[in-house]
C-alpha cells in the first residue's frame, strides 16, 4: 500500500505514535513509582511500628530488671560478704589435721602420743604428752620433731620416771616456723 499523504502529515502521524508510546511509558513509570513508593511507605510504617514495640518492650524489661536488681542486689552483696568472711576464716584457720599428720610422720616407733594441747593460736607453742618404754625414745621424738619442715623448735618440758614396769612419760613444747601452723 502506498501512502500518498503529504510528508508533514506523515511526520505528525509518526510524532503522534511516538507521543502515545512515550505517554504509555510515562504512565507505566508513574504506576511503578507509585507502587514502589507504596511498598516502601508500607515497609517503613511496619518497621517503625516494630521499632516502637521493641523499644516499649525494652523499656518494660529494663524496669523489671531495675526492680529485680534493687531487690536482689543487697541480698547478693550480703551473700558475697558472707562468702568472703568464710573464705577468710578458712584461709587463716589453723589446720590441726595437718599438724597431726606431720606428727605421725616423725613419731618414732615405741612412742605413744597421749595428749596434745591445741590452742588455736599459731604463735603459742603446742604441748604434747607422750609415753614411751625407754627414755631414749622420748629424746628421739624431740630430735625427729626438730627436723620436721614445719617445726622451728621442740623442747622437752619434763620427763617423768616410771615406777616399776610403767612407761616413761614426757611433755614436749613445739614451736612452729612462721606461717607453718596453718
Amino acid at each position: 500500500m502506498i501512502n500518498l499523504m503529504p510528508p508533514d502529515m506523515k511526520e505528525q502521524i509518526r510524532y503522534a505514535k511516538m507521543n502515545r508510546l512515550v505517554l504509555k511509558y510515562v504512565w507505566v513509570t508513574i504506576v511503578v513509582v507509585g507502587v514502589l513508593g507504596g511498598i516502601f511507605g508500607g515497609a517503613y510504617y511496619l518497621i517503625q511500628q516494630q521499632t516502637n514495640a521493641v523499644a516499649a518492650d525494652v523499656a518494660s524489661k529494663e524496669q523489671d530488671i531495675n526492680a529485680q536488681s534493687s531487690a536482689l542486689l543487697p541480698k547478693a552483696q550480703d551473700a558475697s560478704q558472707r562468702l568472703n568472711a568464710i573464705k577468710y576464716v578458712q584461709d587463716t584457720q589453723t589446720r590441726f589435721s595437718l599438724l597431726i599428720a606431720d606428727l605421725v610422720k616423725v613419731i618414732p616407733q615405741g612412742v605413744k602420743l597421749d595428749g596434745i594441747s591445741l590452742t588455736g593460736n599459731d604463735q603459742a607453742p603446742v604441748t604434747l604428752q607422750v609415753s614411751a618404754e625407754k627414755y631414749d625414745d622420748i629424746l628421739a621424738l624431740r630430735n625427729s620433731l626438730v627436723v620436721s619442715p614445719r617445726i622451728s623448735a621442740a623442747d622437752i618440758v619434763n620427763i617423768t620416771s616410771p615406777g616399776s614396769g610403767a612407761p616413761w612419760g614426757g611433755t614436749l613444747a613445739i614451736g612452729f616456723k612462721p606461717g607453718q601452723s596453718k
